[in-house]
């Protein structure tokens, strides 16, 4: 692991599509109404500051994963019972990135195929990239990074040929006051996709130039929620709030109202580009952080002997997690208010606090 290093630019692309993933394809902050964007915005600042206690704990000690910090500030004991909940908190992530794709591929194109065999597939396809290694996936981040952002613009572009927008469905801002957008952040979109960036903290240690790493950590951060913002402003001056909060996938159904002279329509695989792309990146890094969580804790020598065990769990996980998708979801909205806050907010920033005090403590305790 030691001699595995990725640069600050493949840090960057691994973020965006990681926070693109799910987070774009999906309706945020539809409780706020016409105020989502607002709801978006102020959740990717929140999102910022989180990210923000993550960089901090990392440079108490630049070359531990997130396990190792763990030890480090709450005890072997204690420190390995937390190491077993974030394995099974990312190996969850997975599972239900895993079973958000398969849902979207099988109401848009792949109707006649069973759940079972496309989310096969697909974690397949991602085992076989970790299995060459965290560099490739970096270096092929970079790639699709290009891709996502150009089939972005050119959605952009036709939805704005198509003369489908409306902004005064913008109007009035703030009309039922603040409380609707402060729920809406306090309850999704602060946890969803920020909090996930906890597994971030199993990859920091191998930036090659940590403080600059970081910079782009930030950077990146502030990018999605723009990318994010934009998208809930597009969604709700095409769509309108009510067909936005009642759509599964309001982006995909934005998509297939572009028509430019009954020639350029049906452009739907824009739609399921954008999530085969974030969804592969977003399960690849839970996917990995759950590898290198297990490595780290049982002191294993090769990652590459624990792939396909852990696959073939995220696979059953998101089988298993829900009969529905409905269902899917409704456990999802509970675990963004539980789950989520407590192993992606609530338990850095006490390890945070723990490793101030520990700072300080050694400070005062060195004779001078």
């Amino acid at each position: 692991m030691d001699k595995v290093k990725i640069n600050s630019q493949q840090l960057l692309a691994l973020m965006i599509l990681f926070n693109m993933g799910t987070a774009l394809v999906v309706s945020l902050g539809t409780s706020a109404e016409r105020d989502a964007w607002l709801a978006n915005l102020l959740g990717a600042a929140g999102g910022f500051l989180l990210f923000g206690v993550y960089a901090a704990l990392h440079l108490l000690a630049p070359n531990l994963r997130l396990t190792g910090h763990l030890r480090t500030m709450l005890g072997r004991r204690i420190g390995f019972v937390a190491g077993m909940l974030y394995i099974i908190f990312f190996m969850y992530g997975a599972a239900r990135d895993l079973r958000d794709a398969g849902n979207l591929l099988i109401n848009s194109v792949l109707d006649q195929t069973p759940l079972t065999v496309v989310e096969a597939v697909m974690i397949l396809s991602v085992a076989y990239v970790l299995n060459k290694g965290i560099e490739v996936l970096a270096r092929t981040a970079q790639i699709f990074l290009v891709v996502l952002l150009l089939t972005g613009l050119l959605s952009m572009f036709f939805l704005l040929c198509s003369r489908l927008i409306e902004t005064e469905r913008l109007f009035p801002v703030l009309g039922n006051g603040w409380s609707p957008v402060l729920i809406s952040v306090l309850q999704q979109t602060f946890e969803f996709p920020y909090s996930e960036l906890i597994c971030f903290m199993m990859l920091l240690p191998l930036i090659n130039q940590t403080k600059k790493g970081i910079r782009f950590g930030f950077v990146a951060v502030v990018i999605s929620g723009i990318v994010l913002t934009i998208s809930s402003m597009l969604q709700i001056t095409i769509l309108g709030t009510d067909i936005t909060s009642r759509s599964t996938f309001p982006l995909l159904y934005m998509i297939s109202l572009i028509d430019i002279g009954s020639i350029v329509q049906r452009l739907d695989v824009f739609v399921v580009l954008t999530l085969i792309i974030g969804v592969f990146f977003k399960i690849a890094m839970f996917y990995y952080a759950c590898v290198s969580a297990i490595t780290d804790i049982f002191h294993i020598q090769d990652e590459r002997r624990m792939i396909l065990p852990v696959g073939l769990l995220i696979l059953l996980t998101s089988l298993a997690s829900a009969g529905s998708f409905p269902e899917h979801i409704e456990e999802g909205n509970l675990a963004l208010r539980t789950l989520f806050i407590f192993m992606g907010v609530a338990l850095p920033v006490l390890l945070l606090i723990f490793g101030w005090i520990k700072k300080r403590f050694r400070l005062n305790s060195t004779p001078s």
